[in-house]
């Protein structure tokens, strides 16, 4: 199914026949921007108030991005074109590891001081990387797949944000625990248990804000695209 679903992602991607607006395009790119940021904001981890079982990583500044966008292009421009935001920005995120590695290993001139700071924010070791690829492609899938199938049978305003809801929560939990199990496997069993559990949370509660941001920028959209 994945694979069937990569291969007409990508058919759409490089479809000479698809008509795309300036402003699908705009958002699009902004999408793959804040994605390929969360992934070096990451690296620094943070409590949220300070509380420990709330530990979360600067990359939840860009979420509200992320999210919003996510549901908007599966509300407006519907299942396809999200799968085909989301295959750019993993191929941005695998672009830009690959350029990090290589810049890692070119040997700095002297005015060059600050390898180790360099390596610590943009060196992310081959098993993250892969795990923030491979969960991100999984969790967003299982979020798109569970918004259309719920838009499917109850497509109404009223809808909205139950489908937004529970498709970012079932994403969510996928990717948390994806990207805990695979490229954090050094921590502490209870300890990749609290993150699993804990993140996924916080990020709906930044949802359920952001729902009514979200559904007014889909209803005008809609209305500037010509969209029913």
């Amino acid at each position: 199914m994945i694979i069937k679903d990569l291969i007409e992602t990508f058919k759409t991607m490089f479809s000479p026949k698809k008509n795309v607006s300036t402003l699908q395009m705009s958002l699009t790119v902004l999408q793959v921007m804040a994605l390929i940021l969360s992934n070096i904001l990451v690296v620094k981890t943070i409590d949220l108030f300070g509380i420990p079982y709330l530990a979360t990583s600067c990359s939840i500044l860009t979420f509200p991005i992320t999210y919003t966008l996510s549901d908007v292009f599966s509300e407006v421009y519907g299942y396809r074109w999200s799968r085909v935001s989301g295959t750019w920005a993993v191929i941005g995120t695998v672009l830009c590891s690959l350029l990090f590695a290589l810049s890692i290993q070119i040997h700095g001139n002297a005015a060059f001081t600050a390898q180790d700071a360099f390596v610590t924010v943009l060196g992310n070791t081959p098993q993250i990387a892969l795990a923030s690829v491979l969960a991100f492609w999984v969790g967003d899938t299982v979020d798109d797949k569970v918004f259309d199938l719920i838009k499917r049978k109850f497509n109404s305003e009223k809808s909205f944000g139950v489908r937004a809801i529970l498709s970012s929560l079932a994403g969510k939990y996928v990717d948390g625990f994806i990207f805990t199990f695979i490229g954090l496997s050094f921590l502490p069993l209870q300890t990749k248990i609290i993150m699993v559990i804990n993140c996924p949370l916080t990020q709906i509660i930044l949802e359920t804000l952001l729902l009514p941001t979200t559904h007014a920028i889909s209803k005008k959209l809609k209305k500037v695209e010509g969209i029913s």
